[in-house]
């Protein structure tokens, strides 16, 4: 099955004849700001899966929270446009960096609702080799980060602001991740949890939340879901792992779709348990 991306609003979408859901996609940095190009294969067995594809490109700067309260408009207006009802299933998978706006919305979601805002109740998401980056990794110029920083000018929230959100946030239950065993970036499920944004998260919300967090890890490193088809092989961006890679090896697509279902399966009908369930 091919699949064609048409541009809506500031995303790319591949709509799906009959979608079972709609899977709105953000990627790192970098590769995430041409997202139908280098996250091809992945976006396209969800969209084979039945998924309609929303490939939001990456957005650049600071205020990490304004740009994640901006995913929520985006939703909306190609909601709008492709006139889906609110009842059809919405998803959120992030990989790398955009873990960290996804997070950022989930964490937001219990005030939002108690102020009667827009949130992403009840909408499960997928984290892929979360990275919560914070100024040094998004300005990495020896000494300018704790400069900005101490301007007050770095990213907002930082780190450990995005850690107490989440720690302190309910909510979760909805949650998935996928980790790689050699990953350098986000790090691994056994490596310490101040050297691991992986690791952080699963001792978080492994056994803190309603529902456990589905997890798991498997092999490759932190650009794995990045791939450029070519024939039955993808041109692998870690030349260390071979320059092609099998597509029949590949465990990431089959576990993703998988965790969707089992997401979507946690999902309740009952508008008045929503928020014990998101």
């Amino acid at each position: 099955m091919s699949i064609q991306f048409k541009p809506i609003s500031h995303s790319w979408v591949a709509e799906n004849a009959n979608p079972i859901g709609v899977v709105q996609f953000i990627g790192g940095a970098l590769y995430g700001t041409l997202p139908t190009f280098s996250y091809r294969y992945f976006l396209r067995s969800l969209f084979e899966a039945g998924y309609t594809i929303i490939a939001v490109p990456f957005q650049f700067g600071l205020n990490h929270g304004e740009i994640a309260k901006g995913l929520l408009d985006e939703r909306d207006r190609i909601r709008q446009a492709l006139g889906y009802p609110e009842t059809l299933k919405h998803f959120w998978v992030g990989h790398s960096l955009g873990c960290k706006y996804i997070a950022l919305l989930e964490a937001y979601s219990g005030q939002a609702i108690a102020q009667g805002k827009k949130s992403i109740i009840n909408e499960p998401s997928l984290l892929i080799a979360p990275d919560i980056s914070d100024t040094k990794d998004a300005v990495p110029i020896p000494g300018l980060a704790p400069l900005l920083d101490s301007w007050g000018i770095g990213v907002r929230p930082t780190k450990k602001e995005t850690q107490d959100l989440i720690g302190n946030s309910g909510l979760f239950n909805l949650t998935a991740l996928i980790s790689f065993d050699k990953d350098t970036i986000a790090g691994t499920k056994d490596e310490p949890i101040d050297k691991s944004d992986v690791a952080w998260f699963i001792n978080e919300l492994e056994y803190k939340r309603n529902k456990p967090l589905l997890r798991k890890e498997i092999p490759g490193g932190h650009r794995e879901p990045i791939g450029i088809m070519l024939g039955d092989s993808l041109v692998d961006t870690n030349p260390f792992d071979g320059i092609l890679e099998s597509i029949e090896k590949r465990q990431l697509e089959p576990l993703a779709i998988q965790f969707l279902a089992e997401l979507a399966q946690r999902l309740t009908p009952e508008p008045t348990t929503l928020l014990a369930f998101a």
